[in-house]
């Protein structure tokens, strides 16, 4: 297990140096310390590989992101901001590798299909979220509200993390966190 661990660190700073097609196998097994033979017992090829990193990526930004809970002590939009800061920091834990694997969102069917069963997880979460918030009787649908909220929370992140914002983080967090928590109040 040792060795898979050490195979999937240096392919992801690979992948996040090189990308996927610029890296190769015998230079993940070589910075792993591994021979190809131990590389190949353990992944089909580099995009098994480079998959199973995304898979556990994601997972765990999910995990790191929606450790949230009701709690009526907390005010709503130190709730909302709370949850924006997780985002930017899961967002900052591999930002080269995130970066490659949204790249490769667009291009490749596999990692668009890893990408969008998070998100379906990530809109089943925040949809649960905003149900305490929500009216009685309010015809809106909550998953399309977690949709434009999961999406603008996104889109600033990526601005913030990948894009070299020229805009403060925490400014933009102040806004993000206002602009949510109006249409939060307006469910």
């Amino acid at each position: 297990m040792e060795k898979k661990l050490r195979i999937m660190e240096a392919a992801r700073e690979l992948f996040a140096q090189k990308g996927l097609n610029g890296t190769n196998s015998n230079e993940i097994a070589g910075r792993a310390g591994v021979s190809i033979g131990t590389f190949y017992n353990y992944f089909r090829n580099k995009k098994t590989l480079f998959l199973e990193i995304l898979k556990q990526y994601l997972e765990n930004f999910i995990a790191g992101i929606y450790q949230l809970q009701s709690n009526d002590a907390v005010p709503l939009k130190d709730n909302i901001k709370s949850h924006i800061n997780k985002a930017f920091a899961a967002f900052d834990l591999h930002p080269a590798f995130h970066r490659e694997a949204l790249v490769l969102k667009f291009s490749d069917r596999d990692v668009k299909q890893l990408f969008d069963d998070v998100e379906q997880k990530q809109l089943v979460l925040i949809s649960s979220l905003l149900k305490p918030y929500s009216r009685p009787g309010s015809e809106r649908d909550l998953q399309v509200a977690a949709k434009v909220i999961h999406s603008a929370v996104e889109n600033v992140g990526h601005y913030v993390t990948f894009l070299d914002s020229h805009m403060q983080r925490e400014h933009l967090v102040e806004e993000l966190t206002e602009m949510i928590y109006h249409y939060v109040n307006n469910l």
